[in-house]
């Protein structure tokens, strides 16, 4: 595939592109409310159920096949918008428009049922008829399975995903699913190191170093870890963006806010789950896109914040209208938990939906059809209407 040419953007450095149209508060939120504390956010400590092998479901996983997608690349995502950058809280496309992603995350793909996220066909259907334009690769790292134990099957898992990405003209996230990665950084800046090494020349990728940090302080422990990640990427890939997990369950961006990385192309995390997450959090958010930082969701749901586990799991669709309210109005792209088939709320599918795509009302589960109605929404706008 030839590479589209990438536009060299002008230096972005310091607080003055920070808080370029940007208001400043100059009182941070009470750390309290529904935000702090929020254990095992995503299902982090439940989502292991489910997990076994694969089915009969599973026929024509991994995203192997050859064949041409039969699109124009000029239709898809990074053939209209190219190269990403960030400038002031939004993304901007190589034509000087902003951008809205939305698109599926993974499950933990050690954990997944079944290879949603590593199929081609799947995923170029959920481009062409969900309207995805991201997909998040969520690489688990510390369980039974994961990186650090089985490291040639998930580097192998996620290069499928960013080369089926590649291939069908979409935008691809490299999420370090980890809550302690500043304990594993000498193998994040490794793996980070050679992803950039090995894609940093293609407009697609964007990395997401630490996932959901725990109760680790930003400046003197997170602010230094993503740093050393972001020599290692930048030492490669010169542009592509970067997403910084914060603290508190990638909660507390208004801390990042007082402690920022000045550099070019950067963006910090914000997770919710509706049912416990609601205008406490936004305020957080608000304080840190008033003081000039660019917010990436990588990961929500329309549940509790375990994921929309266990027999009282339930929705909260009318919570998570106003989150994706707030979020259309700033311009914040998304990713949604989970590209997967289980009885958890947050499981698009249920049993039985092929990892190929052609989905059908009755095959949807939990908040699957809020996040499909969602990713069909037309929200882009002019970058004044911000």
């Amino acid at each position: 595939m030839k590479l589209l040419a990438r536009r060299n953007w002008p230096s972005l450095l310091g607080a003055g592109v920070l808080a370029a149209g940007c208001s400043i508060i100059t009182s941070i939120p009470d750390h309290t409310g529904e935000s702090a504390d929020q254990t095992g956010v995503g299902g982090t400590t439940a989502e292991s159920t489910n997990v076994g092998g694969t089915t009969a479901d599973d026929t024509n996983a991994g995203g192997t096949t050859s064949a041409s997608t039969g699109t124009d690349p000029a239709d898809t995502p990074v053939g209209k918008h190219g190269q990403l950058s960030v400038q002031g809280t939004l993304i901007m496309d190589e034509h000087g428009n902003p951008v809205q992603l939305k698109g599926p995350s993974s499950m933990w793909l050690n954990w997944e049922s079944a290879p949603y996220a590593e199929n081609k066909e799947g995923l170029q259907w959920m481009r062409d008829n969900w309207n995805a334009k991201v997909i998040r690769a969520a690489m688990g790292i510390t369980p039974a399975g994961a990186y650090l134990q089985n490291p040639t099957k998930a580097k192998n898992q996620v290069k499928t995903i960013v080369q089926n990405a590649i291939d069908l003209g979409m935008y691809v996230i490299i999420d370090w699913h980890d809550g302690t990665a500043d304990q594993h950084q000498a193998d994040a800046v490794a793996f980070f190191t050679e992803m950039a090494q090995t894609y940093g020349s293609y407009p697609n990728v964007i990395y997401e170093p630490f996932n959901e940090p725990v109760k680790q302080d930003w400046s003197t422990v997170l602010k230094p870890y993503h740093e050393a990640v972001i020599a290692g990427i930048r030492s490669a890939d010169p542009d592509n963006i970067i997403v910084l997990g914060t603290g508190n369950y990638s909660q507390f961006v208004d801390l990042a806010a007082t402690d920022p990385i000045l550099l070019p192309n950067i963006m910090y995390t914000l997770h919710f789950y509706s049912c416990t997450h609601g205008a406490s959090l936004r305020d957080r958010g608000d304080y840190a896109l008033d003081r000039g930082l660019a917010i990436f969701v990588t990961e929500w749901g329309a549940t509790d914040a375990n994921g929309g586990t266990g027999s009282s799991a339930t929705l909260c669709l009318d919570e998570a209208q106003r989150w994706h309210d707030w979020m259309n109005q700033k311009g914040i792209s998304w990713a949604a938990w989970k590209f997967d088939k289980c009885t958890d709320l947050t499981c698009y599918f249920k049993s039985g939906a092929a990892v190929t795509g052609g989905w059908t009302d009755d095959q949807l589960n939990g908040h699957g059809p809020f996040v499909r109605d969602r990713m069909l929404e037309q929200t882009e706008r002019a970058a004044d209407a911000y």
